[in-house]
C-alpha cells in the first residue's frame, strides 16, 4: 500500500484529516479505558466491602455475637482487620492489631459508618480505609476497619499506571489507523482522478458512471463534460461561420484596394468609388460585431438596457414604415393589427431591432403576392406580439437550431445575411424578461411569437 504525501495542495488537507481521525480514536480509546477503570475500581471496592463485611459477621459468630466482657480474649486474631470497635451506649471498646495508626477521633466516630476507601476521620472524604458496621444481639456495634493502602488501592494504582502505557501503546495503533482510514475514504477520489487522467490522455471527454459513493459526482462531471464537448463544437462552428462570412467583405476590401492601387487613374472619382466601397465592407464587418457583441452581453447577463414606457402601437407603425418599400419592391403586403395602445417597459432601440429583425426575414423569404401579418394583443400581464407570414417556412429539424449564434439553414443561404438576427432577438427578449418561439410548415409559412411583461418590473 502506498500512501505518499507529496502534493502540497493537499498535504495539509489530508493532515487534518488524519489528525482529525487521530484525536477521535484518541478520545475513544481513552473514554473506553476511563470507565473501564471506574467499573474495575467499583467492583474492587465492592469486592473489598463484601469480604471485610463477612471476616467481620463470622470474628462476631466466633467471638460471641455480643459486647465484649471479662471473658472476651482480646488476643483473638483480628483476621481481615487493623482494628474492632466495639460501641453500646456510653461503653467502648477498642481492639487493634499490631498495626500502628492514628486513634485521634476515633471515639466520636459514628458507631454506623459504612464505606470503602475512605478518611477514618472523616468519612464523607475518599482515603484508605474500610469501615464495615454490623449491630450486636445484646445492643450496640461491632465496627470493624481495615487500611487497604497495600491491597486493594495498590492494585487500583498498578492497574492506573498500566492503563497509561496501554493508551500510549495504543495512541501509534491510532495513527496507524487513521492513515488507512484517510487512505480508504481517497481511494474513489484516486478513482477518480485516474478516470479523469485517461479520459484526458484518450480525448474523448466521457465519463462512464460508476456505482459507488461519488456517483452523483460521476454524473455531474458527465454532464460537465458533455456540455464541454458541446461548446467546443459550437465554438468551432461558430468559428467557421465568422471565417466564412468574414472572407467575404474582407476579400472584396483587399480587390478593390488592389484594383484601384494598380490602375493608372487621372482622376479622384476612381478613389472616392473605391474608398466608398471599403466603407460599406467595413461596416457590414462592425455591424456583425457589434451583433455579436450585444448577443454574447446578453448571453452573460451584461447587458445593459435603457428602459422606458414604450407604446407597442408606435414603435410596431414605426417598423412598418421603415420596411414599406423594402415590402413593396418584394410585392409583399404588410399589415398591422392589435388591440389598443399597450405600454411595455423596455430599451426602445434594442426592441426596435427585434421587431426590424422579425420583420425583415419575413419580407425576405416571403414570396411575391405574399402577405405578413402583425398582431399584438394582451393577454393577462403579458404581451403577445405575432410576426405571421406565408413564405418558404422552416423545416422541423431546423426550428431549434434558427436561435444559435451565426446558424443559417440550407435555404436561408439563397439570402444575404449573418446568422445573427434571431439569436440576437432571443437574447434581447430573454434580457426583457420575456420569450419568444416560432411554429413553422414547409412553403406554408411561418409563425414568430414574442411575449414580453407589460408596464412593471423586468423579470430577472
Amino acid at each position: 500500500m502506498s500512501f505518499v504525501l507529496n502534493k502540497p495542495t493537499i498535504f495539509f488537507p489530508r493532515l487534518r484529516r488524519i489528525l482529525f481521525f487521530f484525536s477521535l480514536l484518541c478520545c475513544f480509546v481513552a473514554l473506553l479505558l476511563f470507565s473501564h477503570l471506574l467499573l474495575f475500581k467499583k467492583q474492587l471496592q465492592e469486592q473489598e466491602f463484601q469480604a471485610a463485611t463477612s471476616a467481620l459477621h463470622a470474628y462476631l459468630l466466633k467471638n460471641g455475637e455480643s459486647f465484649p466482657t471479662g471473658h472476651f480474649n482480646a488476643h483473638a486474631s483480628l483476621n481481615h482487620f487493623d482494628f474492632i470497635r466495639f460501641v453500646q451506649e456510653e461503653n467502648q471498646l477498642l481492639v487493634t492489631g499490631g498495626k500502628k495508626f492514628s486513634f485521634d477521633g476515633l471515639v466520636d466516630l459514628s458507631p454506623t459508618a459504612n464505606g470503602y476507601w475512605i478518611d477514618l476521620q472523616s468519612p464523607h472524604k475518599a482515603g484508605t480505609w474500610i469501615l464495615v458496621s454490623l449491630p450486636l444481639a445484646s445492643g450496640g456495634f461491632a465496627q470493624g476497619g481495615k487500611d487497604v493502602t497495600l491491597d486493594g488501592i495498590a492494585v487500583y494504582k498498578l492497574a492506573v499506571s498500566s492503563s497509561g502505557l496501554i493508551f500510549l501503546l495504543s495512541s501509534f495503533a491510532c495513527l496507524a489507523l487513521s492513515f488507512l482510514i484517510v487512505y480508504v475514504m481517497e481511494s474513489p477520489l484516486r478513482e477518480l482522478e485516474a478516470t479523469l487522467e485517461a479520459a484526458l490522455e484518450q480525448k474523448n471527454f466521457s465519463i462512464h458512471h460508476k456505482k459507488g459513493i461519488l456517483n452523483p459526482l460521476y454524473s455531474l462531471l458527465g454532464k460537465v463534460f458533455y456540455q464541454n464537448r458541446k461548446l467546443i463544437a459550437e465554438i468551432q462552428s461558430s468559428l467557421d461561420n465568422v471565417a466564412h462570412d468574414l472572407r467575404t467583405p474582407m476579400t472584396r476590401l483587399r480587390a478593390v484596394a488592389e484594383y484601384t492601387l494598380q490602375a493608372d487613374q487621372d482622376t479622384p472619382e476612381p478613389y472616392r468609388n473605391a474608398l466608398s466601397d471599403c466603407l460599406e465592407e467595413s461596416e457590414r464587418v462592425l455591424a456583425m460585431l457589434g451583433v455579436m457583441m450585444s448577443v454574447a452581453e446578453a448571453e452573460a447577463g451584461t447587458m445593459r438596457l435603457e428602459l422606458q414606457s414604450l407604446h407597442v402601437l408606435e414603435a410596431l407603425e414605426d417598423v412598418v414604415g421603415l420596411y414599406q418599400y423594402v415590402a413593396e419592391e418584394a410585392g409583399i403586403t404588410v399589415s398591422l393589427e392589435g388591440d389598443g395602445d399597450l405600454v411595455i417597459l423596455a430599451d426602445k432601440t434594442r426592441l426596435s431591432q427585434v421587431w426590424a429583425n422579425l420583420l425583415d426575414n419575413a419580407i425576405k423569404y416571403g414570396h411575391e403576392l405574399g402577405s405578413v401579418r402583425i398582431s399584438f394583443t394582451k393577454q393577462e400581464q403579458t404581451l403577445l406580439v405575432c410576426f405571421c407570414d406565408d413564405g418558404m417556412g422552416i423545416s422541423e429539424s431546423e426550428t431549434s437550431r434558427i436561435w444559435e449564434r451565426l446558424y443559417r439553414g440550407d435555404r436561408s443561404r439563397s439570402q444575404q445575411g449573418l446568422g445573427l438576427g434571431l439569436n440576437y432577438v432571443k437574447a434581447v427578449v430573454e434580457a426583457h424578461g420575456g420569450s419568444v418561439s416560432v411554429t413553422s410548415t414547409i412553403r406554408k409559412g411561418s409563425r414568430f411569437e414574442v411575449r414580453l411583461p407589460l408596464q412593471g418590473e423586468i423579470a430577472e
